[in-house]
């Protein structure tokens, strides 16, 4: 297959981001100051921030370019939308209609 992925990060079960600064296979409680996994609330504000090593167990790619036959099991199934019509309420005063207007369409 000619597909090409681009590697966009991973991690672990509970969520937890990889960071390629732990070298460990589990969680570790790392120092991050203006890093990727913390946020500080005050400028240069370091923080204790849980993330897991960077030995693989979760990895989120995402494809660049798709090849002519594609990759069974990851291109081929179509996931139906998960969210389903709004009620034609909201959809009335979003766009002011009035009662008598037609919002089904």
């Amino acid at each position: 297959n000619d597909c090409v992925f681009h590697l966009t990060g991973g991690n672990d079960k509970q969520g937890f981001p990889m960071k390629h600064a732990a070298l460990f296979p589990y969680r570790v409680k790392l120092l991050c100051d203006g890093h990727s996994c913390y946020r500080s609330r005050r400028t240069d504000d370091p923080g204790r921030k849980s993330v897991r090593g960077c030995i693989v167990n979760t990895i989120i790619i995402g494809i660049v370019k798709q090849g002519g036959t594609g990759v069974p099991g990851l291109t081929g199934n179509i996931l139906p939308k998960r969210l389903g019509p709004k009620p034609a309420i909201k959809i009335r005063r979003l766009s002011s209609s009035s009662q008598e207007d037609d919002v089904s369409k």
